[in-house]
């Protein structure tokens, strides 16, 4: 696990998202597959991007570096790894909420500075964030969530209930063609990401995908070089 600028903080974000090549077979959006998969590398772009904006350490894991059999394993072993990288505190994300913007990362690493854990749902029942402290994480009970369904965003709440605990707005986390037609309208018409992603959806579109989102992660370490949640 590698992690990108050596900063103070302490905290960091981890990207738990797949590839462009895997995501854009696990979330056929688009009628093509090289459309549909340069869907996914601009996806995968854009949130590196506001990322970065925050200054705070970050870290991508995907399928190729992901340990354990679920998705629950993966994604606890990703952040214990975040913690055993000296972070006391981190971020999680994936690849798929269009809305995200570095403000709403840099206010949930405000608010954890203060709570246990911070939240955001998606409006399918999952979280497109998930943000808790080194002291308030219970990597049995964590891995456990029945990820990657409509129930996640209500039993993450349920673990971290006996904790301080922030709730951040609801997003839209896009895994189908619908998610992204109500996520785009909500950005600004001169925005050139939204007009880059109409320009691909508009080529053709596969109305009638309504998968669950997935999302993998990895870290990218201090001092070191290597260079998205999941309905969950």
């Amino acid at each position: 696990m590698k992690f990108i600028k050596d900063h103070s903080s302490t905290t960091a974000i981890l990207l738990f998202a797949q590839s462009e090549k895997v995501q854009s077979i696990s979330k056929s959006i688009a009628c093509k597959k090289k459309q549909n998969q340069l869907l996914w590398k601009k996806m995968n772009e854009n949130v590196l991007k506001t990322i970065k904006k925050t200054n705070l350490p970050y870290s991508v894991v995907d399928e190729s570096i992901q340990v354990g059999n679920t998705f629950g394993e993966k994604i606890t072993d990703a952040i214990n790894k975040v913690f055993a990288q000296g972070h006391d505190k981190v971020i999680v994300i994936g690849n798929d909420c269009i809305e995200l913007q570095a403000n709403h990362l840099l206010l949930a690493n405000t608010n954890l500075q203060i709570n246990d854990s911070v939240l955001e749902a998606d409006f399918n029942g999952g979280a497109y964030l998930i943000a808790v402290s080194k002291s308030s994480f219970l990597a049995k009970q964590f891995a456990a969530i029945s990820w990657q369904t409509p129930c996640v965003f209500k039993e993450l709440k349920a673990l971290f209930s006996k904790k301080k605990m922030s709730l951040l707005p609801v997003l839209n986390d896009c895994n189908s063609a619908f998610d992204f037609k109500k996520a785009i309208c909500k950005l600004s018409f001169s925005d050139g990401f939204k007009n880059l992603i109409l320009s691909l959806l508009q080529k053709g579109i596969n109305v009638n995908y309504y998968k669950k989102s997935q999302v993998h992660y990895e870290y990218k370490s201090l001092n070191l070089n290597k260079g998205s949640p999941f309905s969950l």
